[in-house]
């Protein structure tokens, strides 16, 4: 599977899909693809898009229960149904609840001290909700209905990242893997936090993370000679 379809299964992840697209995705060979795919940005020194290994460096790879802790490598190889997903996600990943989770960038960021409409502790239509939606506007996109209130959703960030790597644009999408996703440690907290066993959700944060953190050789140069200005 290639990078940007990496990040668009992702994305499809963390955010409302109807039940055809999401039993297509966990489809045994399709979801077998997209853990291979992730497997490979874990582990191969390349930045984003670039082409892969040869063929002969495979064997090289290590397996996944070298990243993941064996309860997150079960619930991955076993996504959840098209209703476990939606029952999760009501529970969550709505707002207001006492369990919520909702897989939000300014939500899990500190306030702005200059911003007195971000409540402390982080709030919607925070600095990264503006950002995000200024890089949205920058490529021409409309921010989708469902993410009016929450530009910088996980689900439109991922997306985002898989758009700038299907355009062409290797250098903004490593840019903006750099500069949006640190937020996902507190989140991760978060979800640990919960009654409710996470483990998917938590195995699918730290394959982002780790890719994350193999990308880092390659960021110094994204950021300087790319940086997501030019798209913003």
């Amino acid at each position: 599977m290639e990078d940007a379809a990496v990040f668009s299964t992702l994305a499809q992840c963390f955010g409302p899909v109807g039940e055809d697209e999401w039993n297509e995705l966990t489809e045994s060979a399709q979801w077998s693809d997209f853990l291979a795919g992730a497997r490979r940005l874990l582990q191969d020194n390349r930045p984003l898009g670039a082409e892969g290994q040869r063929l002969s460096d495979l064997r090289a790879r290590l397996p996944l229960q070298e990243f993941l802790s064996a309860r997150e490598l079960s619930a991955l190889f076993a996504p959840p149904s098209y209703q476990e997903k939606s029952d999760f996600a009501a529970r969550h990943f709505t707002g207001g609840l006492p369990d919520s989770a909702v897989p939000v960038e300014s939500l899990h960021r500190p306030a702005h001290p200059t911003d007195p409409g971000v409540p402390a502790g982080g709030g919607y239509l925070g600095d990264a909700a503006l950002y995000v939606r200024d890089v949205t506007d920058g490529l021409g996109l409309e921010v989708p209905p469902a993410f009016a209130a929450c530009p910088d959703h996980l689900a439109l960030e991922l997306d985002l990242v898989a758009v700038l790597l299907r355009s062409g644009m290797e250098g903004p999408a490593l840019a903006f893997l750099a500069e949006r996703f640190g937020w996902l440690t507190a989140y991760r907290a978060r979800l640990l936090g919960l009654d409710e066993d996470a483990s998917f959700y938590i195995g699918l944060v730290d394959l982002i993370m780790g890719i994350v953190a193999q990308q880092e050789p390659f960021e110094e140069g994204a950021l300087n000679g790319c940086a997501m200005d030019s798209v913003a």
